[in-house]
């Protein structure tokens, strides 16, 4: 399976793997107990986005409007936190867990440096100055007019290099 039918197959399994873990955790301290966590945690959540994400997500934003997004609008560590506070403003247990983990961090280290890895993985490689790369279906090789003597002929209408 492709990654984006696992992403796929993740998020729609996700409400019923919330529930069942809520049930347990329910089950375990009681249903008052969980539903005041589930609560704590998503106004940590509200808190953590409304501290750390004005000044990123306005950097975000003014990068975005200007269209010139470079590396380093998005690889602060106030974006995985910001992403942390969404995760935990989501009710669940699981997602808090993972919400919690991206604001430590050793877990925005790991994770900053897989991303790096797989970006620099499937970047296109980039071609010397003055080369133009096309692809194979782009472009035909055309026969080199030969004089009898195997000297290849000039094409007079084409500017010496």
């Amino acid at each position: 399976m492709s990654l984006v039918k696992w992403a796929i197959f993740g998020l729609l399994m996700l409400p019923f793997v919330e529930i069942a873990v809520f049930v347990a955790v329910a089950l375990k301290l009681g249903v008052l107990a969980a539903l005041a966590l589930t609560i704590l945690t998503s106004l940590a959540g509200m808190a953590i986005v409304r501290n750390a994400g004005r000044g990123e997500i306005a950097r975000v934003r003014d990068a975005v409007g200007d269209r010139t997004i470079r590396r380093l609008e998005l690889n602060g560590t106030g974006v995985l936190t910001v992403l942390g506070g969404f995760l935990l403003v989501i009710p669940g247990f699981v997602t808090d867990v993972l919400g919690a983990l991206l604001l430590f961090p050793p877990t925005q280290h790991l994770l900053r440096a897989a991303l790096r890895r797989s970006v620099a993985g499937t970047a296109a490689p980039t071609a010397p100055p003055g080369v133009v790369d096309l692809a194979p279906d782009q472009w035909t090789r055309v026969p080199e007019a030969q004089i009898p003597d195997g000297r290849i002929r000039q094409d007079p209408t084409r500017r010496g290099d």
